[in-house]
């Protein structure tokens, strides 16, 4: 399970003395499963008292993550399988996985290299390709660095 509080980086998120927490869990493709009550369970055990200060929950289960994305087949969040060739061929194996055959539109998901996670890279990638063929720019600025 991985758990958020969102308010600890963006204050805006909090409201009155309520915030939100997020939760992810992993279950098997398609599962109709709410895990709601395992969540709230499993952070009981380590914060008792949590169960009593919850206002209102709500779930999405894996065969409903489709309709929020049709990238999440069966409810995968990676959007397609994570092995090595598809960390590099996502989503087809084209030479510029970033560009989609229309002028100035540009793919920068999970469903791009280096494939999904919290990194951001897609977007980073594809970013640099925006940068060289619409501005010319060939390098950027190390960020972070005097």
């Amino acid at each position: 399970m991985l758990l958020s509080d969102p308010a600890v980086v963006d204050d805006t998120r909090e409201v009155g003395a309520l915030r939100p927490l997020w939760t992810y869990t992993h279950v098997p493709a398609g599962s109709t499963v709410d895990q709601t009550e395992a969540v709230t369970a499993q952070i009981e055990r380590f914060a008792p008292g949590f169960r009593d200060v919850v206002v209102a929950s709500r779930a999405t289960t894996a065969a409903e993550m489709p309709a929020h994305n049709a990238n999440y087949v069966g409810g995968d969040i990676a959007a397609g399988e994570v092995s090595l060739y598809r960390m590099f061929a996502r989503p087809t194996p084209w030479l510029d996985p970033y560009a989609t055959g229309l002028d100035d539109v540009y793919l920068c998901s999970a469903s791009t290299p280096p494939g999904p996670g919290v990194h951001g890279l897609g977007g980073w990638f594809a970013a640099r390709r925006v940068l060289r063929r619409t501005f010319g720019i060939r390098s950027l600025p190390q960020l972070g660095r005097d």
